[in-house]
C-alpha cells in the first residue's frame, strides 16, 4: 500500500492579515489586534462551540498558536500563521 502525503502551502500574507482581522476582537493601547482562545478557537477554527464547553480545553487547544505563551494569539507570531494556514 502506498501512503500518501498531503502538503500545505505557506499561506499569503496579505491574506493571513484579512483572516486574523475578521477574528480578533481585542486592541492594544497601539492598535494591534489579538485573538483570545476563544476567538482562535471558537470563531477561527469552529471548535468547542457549544454552550457546555470546558474552557480549560479552549485555553489548551489555543496554546498551540500562542507561541510567546502571553494568552493571546497575535498575527506576529509569525511561525503557526505561516505553517498552518486555514482555508477560511
Amino acid at each position: 500500500a502506498c501512503l500518501q502525503v498531503q502538503s500545505t502551502k505557506r499561506g499569503d500574507p496579505s491574506e493571513l492579515k484579512s483572516i486574523f482581522q475578521k477574528y480578533a476582537s481585542v486592541v492594544d493601547k497601539d492598535g494591534e489586534k489579538f485573538m483570545t482562545p476563544g476567538d482562535f478557537v471558537q470563531k477561527y477554527l469552529g471548535l468547542n462551540t457549544q454552550i457546555h464547553h470546558n474552557p480549560k480545553t479552549v485555553q489548551l487547544i489555543a496554546a498551540v498558536a500562542d507561541t510567546t505563551k502571553d494568552g493571546y494569539v497575535l498575527l506576529t507570531h509569525k511561525q503557526f500563521w505561516t505553517d498552518h494556514s486555514h482555508g477560511n
